[in-house]
């Protein structure tokens, strides 16, 4: 089994500014911006987070083009996620590892919202259809989470003022857990940039040359 290197976070500041100080941006040991790492914040005190809401969280779990898209889908505990098949064939969607176990089929443009994940951990997700899709979903309990972009930033609003554990995720991080945290205080002073010092590994390319269309009545 392979020995993953520790990771370590390191937190820079840059350009200050009210416009910025809401925003994170990742990047990996190369320098370069990260996109699509979850990002989530725990509270650290005792505060009402029952009101929060951001529109910008996405708890769809959409297979597109035969994949997974987004490759990760980040929901709280408790909620239940919208499945979403908006190819047209069939998928036949399973979890592969994780505190949530399903299997169903869903069939081309349909969707499935009966699901609800109680218990907060990593399900990693395939298709019995097309065995080259994987997908993720991470289960956190808290409100505040999100994906970063193609500059690697992500953007928290209106968060209750106090101390957070900021949390980085990925499954091709090659940490323990998959995960590395640190503590912040909110508000920010300025926007900051955190470096991923461990590796990541590559992510599994969702395609493939043999394309199984005379399965679109599975």
């Amino acid at each position: 089994m392979k020995f993953f290197k520790s990771l370590w976070l390191v937190s820079m500041v840059i350009v200050s500014g009210s416009t910025l100080a809401n925003s994170f941006v990742v990047k990996n040991n190369q320098g370069k911006a990260v996109k699509g790492i979850a990002v989530y914040l725990q509270p650290q005190f005792s505060a009402d987070v029952s009101s929060y809401s951001d529109n910008s969280n996405q708890n769809d779990v959409l297979q597109k083009g035969k994949k997974f898209s987004p490759y990760i889908t980040v929901i709280e505990k408790g909620t239940s996620p919208k499945f979403l098949n908006e190819d047209d064939i069939t998928h036949h969607i399973y979890s592969a590892v994780g505190p949530k176990r399903f299997s169903f089929k869903l069939r081309a443009e349909k969707a499935k919202s009966d699901i609800s994940f109680n218990e907060i951990g990593h399900v990693a997700m395939g298709c019995n259809v097309h065995d080259w899709m994987s997908g993720h979903i991470l289960v956190v309990d808290t409100p505040f989470y999100g994906l970063t972009d193609e500059s690697g930033t992500v953007n928290f609003v209106d968060l209750p003022t106090g101390k957070y554990e900021l949390n980085i995720w990925h499954p091709q991080l090659e940490t323990r857990n998959n995960k590395e945290s640190l503590m912040i205080n909110w508000p920010l002073s300025e926007k900051k940039v955190i470096q991923v010092i461990a590796d990541m590994s590559p992510i599994p390319e969702q395609s493939t040359l043999d394309e199984f269309e005379f399965l679109e009545d599975y």
